[in-house]
């Protein structure tokens, strides 16, 4: 009887949600420090052996198992939440660092769904604003996926509310419209759900008259009513592509400054190296990545502590590119080949490539490179296998940039090239042969839709170039900043060029060194 009494004395009751546990008090108080404080304070839980809480049950489930056997077993589905539980038990026992570690590695856009209830502003594995930061920044990838497609209309809204980085609000209503279509008849009831997403004041008005034409719109009586509504939209997220400039100040400090449509400028100011800056493709709120030089390099910024670091290119299987991919997923639909100087040449994907660059096009990813055999210029539209993702470290011989569906190519021997992959027209021009330009001193670079210029920078002279597209004709524009040389033994620069690139920006966490109004 003594013995009895002495378990019953011993047992705690744990009530989670819909869930009753039964265990060892002395146990659980060695092992969580949250239970030690309670019961050994005058709490009416120390009295009554029983506590009542309020957690993810999965996730609460692993924390007990962990109690009991050492280990735990977790799911993308509840690793956040299972963090959380131990956080606010305030088991501080190493457990960070396996929950990380496993989010880090097998995070994907096919758990939004679930990640997405369990963050918060605060969570401490992740947060709602690391998160968000990510979809708004791949926003235009993600919609091209199948993922996209079977989400719950719940996870689409909570994405179509947000900031994201779009060239224009019909790509919303496109993204819609693709969801929508997935299963007409199951998800035609959502439309008008979704369609108070869209940020209409910020619509282009052809874009509207297109949006009208669209037969499942036809369908609807109160459209109109979407298009006049002014309620809280927000700002206007199709303003946030800039072309960035990256100056080497010393070996350990860089100057951002970023440019509108327009190339007027607003200086961002200096930036500190920090390679203590994690490098996991999931960052924090106020953190952006810069990829520059044909996408070949990059930088991860944060713009709150006004530190940088450089991204990893050369890691075999684990570069950044590999770790966007993984993120992304691998489930495009289909992908094209084709050799650039010959429409008629039968499509094959090449068994060799001598170079290859990895671009970014409005929401996919694209292939340039040259066959190692012929040496023929080809591309890949999108590109999808893992192996073209691998970076080689060695000197290219073209710069690439990608407007809309024009492939701009600029060869060592300032041949400059046009390829269409959509009509797959192909033109060549030496604009530049009385040039004695290095390759390796000039950008290439443009925005990757809406735009009518490229743009070439000399490194050295800090002179721009840029190329009108309905002119057909390059212009010398100006000169985007002053070179100096630093003259002593070091030979460090001064004001060296290191980039000049397109880029999304979220431009609402940037506080430029002066404001600017308009008239």
């Amino acid at each position: 009887m003594a013995e009895e009494r002495e378990n019953c004395d011993d047992e705690l009751k744990i009530v989670n949600r819909n869930r009753e546990y039964y265990v060892s008090k002395k146990l659980i108080c060695s092992s969580v420090p949250y239970f030690e404080k309670m019961f050994c304070c005058d709490l009416l839980e120390s009295k009554e052996n029983k506590v009542e809480m309020d957690f993810d049950e999965r996730a609460f489930d692993a924390v007990l198992d962990w109690v009991h056997s050492g280990s735990f077993f977790t799911q993308m589905d509840y690793v956040i939440s299972f963090y959380e539980v131990t956080d606010y038990l305030m088991i501080n026992d190493g457990l960070l660092e396996p929950c990380l570690s496993y989010f880090n590695e097998n995070f994907t856009i096919e758990h939004l769904p679930s990640v997405l209830k369990q963050v918060s502003k605060v969570s401490k594995l992740t947060s709602s604003g690391s998160i968000n930061n990510i979809i708004c920044r791949y926003f235009l990838m993600i919609v091209n996926t199948n993922v996209y497609l079977n989400y719950p209309v719940e996870t689409v809204e909570a994405i179509l509310k947000l900031d994201l980085m779009v060239y224009s609000e019909y790509q919303i209503f496109e993204s819609i419209m693709k969801w929508v279509n997935q299963k007409a008849d199951a998800r035609k009831n959502s439309l008008p759900q979704l369609l108070k997403c869209v940020r209409w004041p910020f619509s282009d008005p052809v874009a509207i008259s297109k949006m009208k034409n669209n037969e499942l719109i036809k369908t609807l009586s109160n459209f109109d009513t979407f298009i006049e509504s002014d309620g809280e939209c927000g700002f206007n997220r199709t303003k946030q592509s800039f072309f960035v400039s990256i100056q080497q100040i010393d070996s350990k400090m860089s100057r951002l400054k970023v440019f509108d449509n327009e190339l007027f400028c607003f200086s961002i100011g200096d930036f500190t190296q920090d390679d203590s800056m994690s490098l996991e493709f999931v960052h924090g709120e106020h953190i952006s990545d810069i990829l520059f030089d044909s996408e070949t390099k990059g930088i991860r910024i944060d713009w709150v502590k006004k530190t940088y670091r450089l991204l990893d290119f050369k890691v075999a299987g684990n570069n950044y590119l590999i770790k966007l991919r993984k993120f992304i997923v691998d489930v495009w639909i289909s992908a094209t080949c084709c050799y650039l100087e010959d429409k008629n040449a039968k499509l094959s994907f090449p068994l060799s490539a001598e170079e290859t660059l990895i671009l970014e096009s409005n929401g996919k990813f694209i292939l340039i490179g040259k066959t190692g055999d012929e040496k023929k210029w080809f591309g890949l539209f999108p590109v999808r296998h893992e192996g073209w993702f691998n970076y080689s470290d060695y000197e290219y011989s073209f710069k690439a940039t990608v407007l809309d569906k024009v492939v701009y190519i600029l060869t060592e021997d300032l041949e400059f090239i046009q390829f269409n992959y959509e009509t797959k027209s192909f033109d060549k021009s030496k604009p530049f042969k009385d040039e004695k330009w290095d390759l390796n001193d000039l950008i290439l670079t443009s925005h990757q839709t809406n735009d009518d210029k490229v743009i070439l920078v000399n490194k050295s002279s800090g002179k721009l170039h840029y190329f009108c597209i309905k002119q057909k004709k390059w212009i010398e524009k100006y000169r985007i900043m002053n070179v100096n040389f630093c003259s002593n033994s070091s030979n460090v620069y001064v004001d060296k060029l290191i980039a000049f690139t397109s880029t999304f920006l979220p431009i609402k966490n940037i506080k430029p060194l002066y404001r600017q109004s308009f008239y």
